[in-house]
């Protein structure tokens, strides 16, 4: 069992400890005290019982608080350490020495991480996009006819070529086209319709417009033909659910942004239940983007989206929202797409088509959490409010 450690915002330390099943008093009460002084909260799971009480003997040794944490997964245990970066380091390095190297690396390495927040995607031409201080837009293009906010309205190469030209002179970095709806309940579509949609669209915004193309698809023959075709990137959905997709990718060295949905947009809102939604979201993150640079696509080229929308309930979106500092333990660019979205509508009583409010305070509040990338349908709009955020929260 691999450890899988993410570090917890000190604001969200005393929710974390009374959301725990087996917690006392003394614990939260120990937890309100720690918020106060103290700088970092890692939460330590997939360890077993006795790795998990040489945590506990350790790091009580340094000084270092230790709060019991209710597993994610059975047959594993979980602890919190509260301390300082440095001690946090020091308990990483006695722990090697004391034989637990996967969990030394694990608590160094998602330290390291969570520390880290800027970064240059390169692309395929030898140019980089540069990710920390300016937060980048990226316009959602459908050009399928069922798309939940706006499916067939751009469903001609012109129509849609029209809508990327407004994008990019909003402000986009990235246009990203989508040929295959993935609403709650979407079926498929095949190779060929997507890339009949597809592929004219990524021609024509090469040829006429200065953006950069994503295409959003699961498929990894439509992945190869759009990326021949000139597009920059792929965003997909599944997190390789395709096994050529990785090949692909690698093979026209693009960028990629992998997402965390459980099972499929037919059946992805099936099952929101988790035991800990944080802890399967960037278990999973994390999952994919080891797969794929063990597949060969370069580490600096992938990004990571926790799949707002995509297998959560509502209360599990706000969740990741206020949590979303979580995602930095990955160590990787985040993207968040939110843009218009049903937990929207839900949280304001409000339909797809005036939901543009919500929509731009959840970007602002992705943006200063720490998103790099915001998907959005108004991109002027979202572009402006991003603009703002960075001028507050860059010193």
């Amino acid at each position: 069992m691999e450890p899988n450690a993410r570090v917890i915002e000190m604001a969200e330390l005393r929710h974390a400890v009374r959301r725990m099943a087996d917690v006392d008093e003394p614990q939260a009460l120990a937890a309100d005290r720690l918020f106060a002084k103290t700088r970092r909260a890692i939460r330590i799971e997939g360890v077993d019982a006795d790795v998990a009480a040489l945590v506990k003997r350790e790091a009580e040794a340094l000084g270092v608080a230790v709060l019991d944490a209710t597993p994610s997964s059975a047959g594993s245990a979980a602890r919190i350490v509260v301390s300082d970066d440095e001690t946090l380091r020091r308990l990483a390095s006695i722990l090697e020495t004391l034989g637990a190297r996967p969990l030394a690396l694990a608590i160094r390495n998602t330290l390291a991480a969570y520390l880290k927040t800027d970064f240059a995607i390169p692309w395929a031409d030898g140019e980089r996009l540069a990710l920390g201080r300016e937060t980048r837009v990226m316009g959602i293009l459908n050009v399928t006819p069922d798309s939940f906010s706006d499916g067939g309205r751009h469903e001609t190469p012109a129509a849609a070529l029209e809508a990327a030209a407004r994008m990019a002179e909003g402000g986009a970095e990235i246009v990203d086209v989508g040929g295959e709806s993935s609403r709650p309940g979407a079926g498929t579509v095949s190779e060929d319709e997507e890339v009949r949609r597809v592929l004219p669209v990524v021609e024509a915004i090469k040829r006429e417009l200065a953006v950069r193309v994503s295409v959003d698809t699961c498929k990894a023959g439509v992945a190869r033909r759009a990326l021949a075709a000139g597009a920059d990137m792929i965003n997909d959905v599944s997190a390789f659910s395709d096994p050529g997709m990785i090949p692909v990718l690698r093979d026209h060295r693009a960028p990629v942004v992998v997402m965390h949905m459980r099972g499929t947009p037919r059946t992805m809102q099936l099952d929101t239940d988790y035991v800990d939604l944080m802890a399967s979201v960037t278990g999973y993150l994390r999952r994919a983007a080891e797969k794929a640079v063990n597949g060969g696509i370069s580490d600096d080229k992938i990004l990571v989206d926790p799949g707002l929308g995509f297998g959560k309930s509502a209360a599990g979106n706000l969740q990741i929202l206020r949590e979303m500092p979580s995602l930095r333990s990955l160590g990787r660019p985040i993207l968040i797409g939110a843009s218009r979205k049903s937990f929207i509508g839900a949280a304001m009583n409000l339909p797809v088509s005036e939901r543009l409010e919500g929509s731009l305070a959840v970007a602002a509040l992705a943006v200063w959490q720490g998103a790099h990338v915001v998907r959005a349908h108004d991109v002027a709009a979202t572009v402006r409010v991003v603009r703002m955020i960075d001028a507050v929260r860059v010193v």
